[in-house]
């Protein structure tokens, strides 16, 4: 069971090195930036989603 145990742990500790820090991909600015595109293409999204789907009430 040990055996096993290094192997998952050598897997995990494998993807963590593949994935890059949060650090290495954004500096401060850029994440700003992706934060404000990603809230207005979320509020566009909702928005236009809006339009084509309604919510009934349910009647009992």
């Amino acid at each position: 069971m040990a055996r096993k145990h290094k192997g998952t742990l050598a897997v995990i500790e494998q993807i963590y090195q593949d994935i890059p820090a949060f650090t290495d991909i954004f500096t401060e600015e850029s994440f700003y930036t992706f934060a404000f595109c990603f809230v207005c293409a979320t509020i566009l999204v909702a928005f236009i989603l809006s339009r084509f789907i309604t919510i009934k009430p349910v009647d009992f």
